[in-house]
């Protein structure tokens, strides 16, 4: 099995390019909705009280994450906190979703963060998704329904974070201008 990790910056169409993929019979691993799923567990909900406090649940206490995130992508050492808190669940789901698909010639693991965590050794092949700043703040704001002082503080941390590491294996340009199809059937030929 070929395990491909899929990352770029916010805004920059990760989630388009896998649809692509899954349309051409790829089975997806979205890590920000299974991450997701791990604020309903009772273990996780108590330790992320601990770290951020009462502030970040609802009426029901279900952990309300834009205040988490309110929180986090203000502060990296915050940020750092939860990322030690869920990725190690993520990985530890990822691998149980890889086994009951060991038939698979490619899966994909979509994440903004795989550079950021140092994630990228558990990956075969990096597709890194790019698009120009205008394009990414605009789909993000579009997508997130947030002011462009959100965006372009979340945008800042993970520009400087994505360009500190080794290249990629593949690049796609989102621009809206390339064929989007024709740079995945590109890099889906070469995975198979």
């Amino acid at each position: 099995m070929i395990k491909v990790g899929v990352t770029g910056n916010i805004g920059s169409g990760k989630t388009t390019v896998c649809r692509v993929f899954e349309h051409f019979g790829v089975d997806v691993y979205y890590s920000d909705a299974r991450a997701k799923q791990f604020y309903g567990d009772s273990a996780v909900r108590r330790e992320i009280k601990k770290l951020f406090g009462e502030g970040v649940f609802d009426a029901e206490q279900s952990v309300d994450t834009k205040k988490l995130a309110e929180i986090v992508f203000q502060n990296e050492n915050e940020l750092q906190k939860l990322n030690h808190l869920i990725h190690p669940l993520v990985i530890d789901d990822f691998q149980k979703w890889c086994e009951v698909r060991e038939n698979q010639h490619v899966v994909l693991f979509e994440s903004a963060i795989i550079y950021q965590c140092g994630l990228e050794k558990l990956f075969d092949k990096i597709i890194f998704v790019d698009a120009p700043l205008e394009v990414l703040l605009k789909r993000a704001a579009q997508r997130d329904k947030a002011d462009a002082e959100t965006i372009t503080h979340r945008l800042e941390n993970q520009l400087k974070n994505n360009t500190k590491h080794s290249a990629p294996d593949f690049v796609i340009l989102n621009d809206e201008k390339q064929s989007l199809l024709e740079q995945v059937m590109r890099i889906y030929t070469c995975l198979f």
